[in-house]
């Protein structure tokens, strides 16, 4: 026998072996194993209870009920992005964020580790 026909009758046995050797069988366990089993990404912090803040017109954020200037950190999320800021007597100095995968996500006026970009 030739060599290339070795080297093919040995792929061709390896790859009909690996397509017969996943330890899960049931779709609902394998579709658990792709998505993270709908668990919570570890690196993403938890959502916060803080009821809504708003921006005024004293361009400071208050609290929606009671309108006190914000002093506090807010975890939300919106269009599939968690967002983590933070804020200082009502005005905001810390914001991070992680799309669905729990990536972080690049933004344009916010360093990688929160802090304002100069």
């Amino acid at each position: 026998m030739k060599p290339y026909t070795l080297v093919l009758a040995w792929a061709v046995a390896s790859l009909m072996l690996l397509g017969g050797c996943s330890k899960t069988t049931d779709t609902e366990e394998v579709a658990d194993e792709l998505d993270g089993g709908g668990e919570e990404h570890s690196n993403l912090p938890a959502l916060s209870k803080t009821g809504p803040i708003t921006r005024q017109a004293d361009g400071l954020w208050h609290e929606t009920k009671g309108g006190n200037i914000f002093s506090g950190a807010v975890v939300h999320e919106q269009d599939s992005i968690r967002w983590e800021e933070k804020y200082e007597k009502g005005v905001r100095v810390f914001v991070r964020a992680w799309d669905e995968d729990g990536i972080p996500v690049a933004l344009h006026s916010w360093n990688a580790d929160g802090s304002p970009a100069d």
